[in-house]
């Protein structure tokens, strides 16, 4: 498919789901209309926003230091990046002799297994991971005999992304989930639930292949880049207008919050709450603190439209600087960003910003069995050093006059369906090398050895047929190993991972 082109209703979802884009992503119309009541109680851990939403009443909770206040002006706009105090002291941070990717991959997890009931020494080992991590990748840009191709998606898992770009790069980075949540002070289940991520990760991050990076480091690494970008994108009206039209807008719900998402992009909205109602209070310190009243109920009588152009105004500024901060993190660590979402695949076209990187392609192809391995057989597959050159350059060949992604998309399709063919039969090939270039002149020596009627030479014969029987069989399977179509026989011999 052509990220860059309208999706027809009846076609698959690009996001992968098993069903037609019509049914799926292609509902462009809110769940819910403004004031819908919501029928689901709230209870001791969940608040309902609206009628399909809802969230835990710990993460409506009110930061100690408040909320910044930031005044309409009537046109979109974006905060400036928000640096962590805790990032900022990593910044700072000296340098060290930089390790191999694969060695920190080992080290993390050794973090991991010698912190498990100390939360302060996890921290602070995830931090220098984290910053060796950062410096490592940096120094790669500068090696000597040619700089390896390194890939940075944020968006699906990473093993399937490893597949579905046929282990074309020498890395691909991920958010490094266990800094982020220790960074954001989450609570000790999500720190948890990021490990447990990285532990099925564990052979590819082990390898070097797939490596966690510190996106907030990243982005305030050049936290001034971002923000010039962000408003240079802002100053352009045809940019800002076109966003704008690609976002629906959920409420204000019966709590009187509004979501709201952009078309054809993963589920991860952005959220406004309403108050109207505002207090201004004292603080023992002297300064004036301004206090809100949240989830009202809705009033038909009153008069959305400001709040709603105000969020809208806000909505696009966060998605054009969430676009800057992705390609600056990119920069930092490195590596080409490739998004797997079109809407900000044609939001980086638009911006003259889609990565010069022809496997960008292959996130739009639809590429059989690699994606779907486990962990594991990724990173075993990885590893075939001569089959995978073999694949990259028969990828290079398909993408040889590509005119765009699109193009692209389909000749690695195409490339794709004549791997696994190759692997079906090379598969049945296998099965029957096994049985008749081993078994039947194995046996068959080894039934001249058990007679040996004949003596010594009947026996000399024998131990000759064996021999004869096994090194035809090596000589070819060290020759199938040197073939893209092994990758894919690798993949296919294995459990599939779930979309």
């Amino acid at each position: 498919m052509d990220p860059l082109r309208d999706f027809g209703r009846n076609d698959p979802c690009w996001c992968g789901a098993a069903r037609k884009y019509k049914a799926c992503h292609g509902r462009h119309q809110p769940p819910s209309v403004p004031g819908q009541p919501i029928v689901h109680p709230d209870d001791a851990d969940r608040v309902w926003l609206s009628p399909t939403t809802s969230m835990t009443r710990d993460a409506l909770r009110r930061p100690d230091a408040g909320v910044p206040l930031v005044l309409p002006l009537g046109r979109p706009q974006s905060r400036p990046v928000d640096i962590d105090p805790a990032v900022q002291v990593l910044l700072d941070a000296p340098r060290y002799t930089t390790q191999p990717l694969p060695v920190l991959g080992k080290q993390r997890f050794e973090v991991f297994d010698h912190t498990q009931h100390d939360r302060d020494a996890l921290a602070d080992g995830v931090a220098d991971i984290a910053v060796a991590v950062s410096q490592a990748l940096g120094e790669l840009d500068l090696r000597p005999g040619g700089r390896p191709t390194i890939l940075w998606n944020d968006e699906v898992d990473a093993a399937r992304f490893v597949g579905q770009t046929l282990l074309f790069a020498d890395h691909v980075c991920v958010p490094d989930r266990v800094f982020a949540a220790l960074i954001d002070d989450r609570d000790d289940d999500t720190v948890r639930e990021a490990i447990a991520e990285q532990r099925r990760l564990r052979p590819l991050i082990e390898a070097g292949v797939v490596v966690p990076v510190p996106e907030a480091l990243g982005v305030a690494a050049q936290a001034g880049a971002v923000d010039a970008m962000t408003q240079r994108d802002l100053r352009r009206r045809d940019l800002t207008d076109w966003v704008r039209s690609q976002l629906i807008v959920e409420g204000p719900t019966a709590r009187e919050a509004m979501f709201i998402n952009a078309i054809d992009d993963f589920d991860s909205g952005q959220m406004w709450l309403l108050s109207r109602r505002t207090v201004v209070n004292e603080q023992p310190d002297g300064r004036n603190a301004f206090t809100a009243d949240l989830l009202g109920n809705y009033d038909p009588a009153h008069d959305y439209d400001p709040w709603k152009q105000q969020n809208l105004d806000k909505a696009v500024g966060e998605y054009l600087r969430h676009a800057n901060e992705r390609l600056i993190a990119g920069k930092v660590f490195a590596a080409d960003y490739l998004t797997t979402s079109p809407f900000r695949a044609r939001l980086l076209a638009r911006k003259g910003a889609l990565p010069d990187q022809p496997i960008h392609s292959a996130v739009w192809a639809d590429i059989p069995i690699l994606p779907g391995a486990d962990p594991a057989t990724v990173a075993r597959a990885a590893a075939e050093d001569e089959a995978v050159e073999d694949l990259r350059q028969k990828v290079r060949n398909a993408l040889r006059g590509a005119r765009d992604l699109g193009a692209g998309a389909d000749a690695l399709t195409g490339l794709g369906d004549e791997l696994a063919h190759a692997s079906r039969k090379l598969q049945a090939a296998v099965h029957t090398e096994r049985r008749w270039k081993v078994l039947v002149p194995a046996l068959a020596g080894l039934g001249a050895i058990a007679l040996g009627a004949a003596g010594p030479a009947a026996i000399v014969g024998g131990v000759l047929s064996v021999v004869g029987g096994l090194v035809p069989n090596l000589a070819d399977s060290a020759a199938r190993r040197r073939e893209a179509a092994y990758l894919f026989y690798l993949a296919n011999r294995t459990p599939r991972l779930r979309r």
